[in-house]
């Protein structure tokens, strides 16, 4: 009995170990500044002597050394880093993080409800900011995602959180940041991606519109009543996408159906549309263009979607949607999405070696996102009044060979840049 009582205790302390993640940040009002590093500000402007300042979690300015004279009496630390990078947080979209933590055990999968029309349903309280995923990608500046149900038709309801809390209401930025919607696919690739197989026409793709079509219609006329009804949770939760509040946000893929996307959204009394996915976006750029309707490119690292394609073009497909004047963000949804999502900088680092200029590479992590979920008046940039959302590195942070972050602060708190794989690292490294 007692050799069992020890044995438990043990297999007690031995998981509470492995489970463990970094402590949340700690508040500090003292006056900080960083000077001499390369400013990435976000919106495409770099500062190479910039001095850093902020307060609480408030940015109080950002200004290039060589133009300014700063008083640097007036602060109570001073952080030299001469030869390394600032750059905003990145932020990752259409995200399954702290919504899942082993892909084969089911019970850790929180992203996917019942049903084909679920906009009520929001991914905020299921996000887990325990998740030992979420403390392996902000080693490499991913401070930020919209986490975002998938499923149905109607997937349900996105939220932009950041990587520093004790529970997801400390994680919040925004809640209802966008309403997820799965298009209709005209043809489908049978087999599978080890032996793909030719495509085959959908049968239900027209109906299948016409179900939608009916749905957002019903949507689209609660939300215009005016007097006091039975409250309808599907079509309330839909009332943002008509008020401009919340943008609907598309995963569709196909140019054919990428135009048929457009063409409902035309006439869906939807302010704003963005497109998830868009394999062949750059086929129909000029009517995404046309119609303002910003891209999520879903993943770089991807084999193309045709086999006629060329081998390079999920490499190329951001700088030429960035050449057709597309906005444009990143997520790396797909297989192992949770754990890729690590590798965020590295993908879009990629895509600048392919053609996307370094500093809208910089942008669609950062301002772009951003904007697309409505928080740009505090996230997305480093600028005097905005929360002081950054991080350091030692060299380029989109560079796997280089990115080495040593500082990182969210909201004003200092995090720890520590997680299980660096524990492992520093524990056999030597042996």
């Amino acid at each position: 009995m007692g050799k069992r009582l020890i044995m438990l205790v043990f297999l007690f302390g031995w998981l509470q170990g492995w489970t463990q993640s970094p402590t949340p940040g700690q508040k500090n009002d003292k006056k900080i500044l960083i000077r001499y590093g390369t400013a990435h500000v976000g919106n495409g402007e770099v500062i190479q002597n910039a001095y850093l300042a902020y307060q609480g979690d408030e940015v109080t300015l950002l200004a290039d050394g060589n133009k300014v004279r700063i008083n640097v009496l007036e602060y109570d630390s001073i952080i030299d880093i001469e030869g390394k990078h600032i750059y905003p947080g990145f932020i990752l979209m259409d995200s399954r993080l702290g919504l899942t933590e082993i892909g084969a055990v089911r019970a850790t999968h929180d992203f996917d409800e019942v049903g084909q029309f679920t906009p009520m349903v929001r991914a905020l309280p299921a996000f887990n900011t325990e998740s030992k995923v979420v403390s392996t990608v902000r080693t490499n500046g991913v401070l930020m995602a919209q986490v975002a149900p998938i499923g149905g038709r109607i997937s349900g309801t996105s939220a932009c959180v950041h990587f520093d809390g004790w529970n997801w209401k400390d994680a919040e930025v925004k809640d209802r940041s966008g309403i997820y919607l799965n298009w209709p696919t005209s043809y489908r690739y049978q087999g599978w991606w080890a032996e793909p197989g030719a495509s085959k026409t959908n049968k239900k793709y027209d109906s299948e519109r016409r179900e939608l079509k009916r749905f957002m219609d019903e949507a689209r006329a609660y939300s215009e009543i005016t007097q006091q009804v039975e409250v309808n949770l599907r079509f309330e939760s839909m009332r943002g996408l008509f008020t401009g509040d919340q943008a609907l946000f598309v995963r569709v893929n196909w140019a054919r159906d990428i135009l048929d996307a457009i063409q409902f959204f035309r006439n869906s009394g939807v302010e704003r549309m963005v497109v998830v996915g868009g394999a062949e976006a750059h086929l129909v750029a000029t009517d995404l263009r046309e119609n303002n309707i910003p891209v999520v490119i879903d993943r770089v690292h991807k084999l193309p979607v045709h086999t006629d394609d060329p081998l390079m073009q999920p490499y190329q497909i951001a700088g030429q949607l960035i050449d057709s004047g597309l906005v444009v963000a990143f997520s790396t949804s797909g297989d192992m999405e949770a754990m890729i999502s690590r590798n965020l900088p590295f993908q879009v680092g990629t895509a600048v070696h392919y053609g996307m200029p370094y500093e809208e590479a910089i942008k669609a992590m950062t301002l772009n996102p951003a904007i697309l979920m409505g928080i740009d008046g505090e996230y997305g940039t480093i600028e005097s009044g905005k929360k002081a959302t950054f991080f350091i590195s030692d060299g380029d942070a989109l560079d796997i060979g280089t990115n080495k972050v040593v500082s990182a602060v969210i909201e004003g708190k200092s995090i720890q840049l520590w997680n299980h794989q660096i524990g492992l690292y520093e524990k056999y490294k030597d042996r």
